[in-house]
C-alpha cells in the first residue's frame, strides 16, 4: 500500500496536482491545501461533498486519507465542492506494473551496467 499526496496550488482556478493521479487498489490519497486564502473540498462531485470528507480543507492545512478498493480499474474525476471548476482525476489500477517504479525499472540496486566492487574493479 503507498499513500499519495495531492496538492491543491493556488490560482483562478486552483490546480489538483498530480492529476490524473494514478493508484493500485488499497493505495490511499490525502489532499494538502497549498492555497494560502481559500478553503478547498474535494468531492466525487459538487452535490456531494461529504462523499469523501465531512469537512472542507482549511488553508496550509491537510485532509484526512481515503483509500480505493473497487472491484475493477476505474477512473474517478473529481470536482472541489466550494469550486466546481477545480476538477482533479484519480485513476484507480487493479494491481502494480512490474517493479517497483513501474515498468521501466531496470536490474539491479544501481541498474544493470555495475561495476564489480564497491568502487569499481581498480582499487589501489
Amino acid at each position: 500500500m503507498s499513500i499519495f499526496k495531492i496538492e491543491i496550488k493556488p490560482g483562478y482556478p486552483a490546480v489538483f496536482d498530480p492529476s490524473p493521479v494514478t493508484v493500485v487498489v488499497n493505495d490511499s490519497v490525502f489532499w494538502h491545501n497549498s492555497d494560502p486564502t481559500k478553503a478547498h473540498w474535494p468531492a466525487p462531485n459538487a452535490s456531494n461533498p461529504k462523499g469523501w470528507l465531512d469537512f472542507q480543507i482549511p488553508p496550509d492545512s491537510e485532509s484526512s486519507q481515503i483509500s480505493f478498493n473497487p472491484g475493477a480499474p476505474y477512473t474517478l474525476n473529481y470536482v472541489c465542492a466550494l469550486h466546481p471548476d477545480e476538477k482533479g482525476q484519480i485513476k484507480v489500477v487493479t494491481k502494480q506494473k512490474k517493479g517497483a517504479f513501474g515498468p521501466n525499472t531496470k536490474k539491479g540496486a544501481f541498474a544493470s551496467k555495475t561495476n564489480k566492487g564497491a568502487f569499481g574493479s581498480k582499487m589501489k
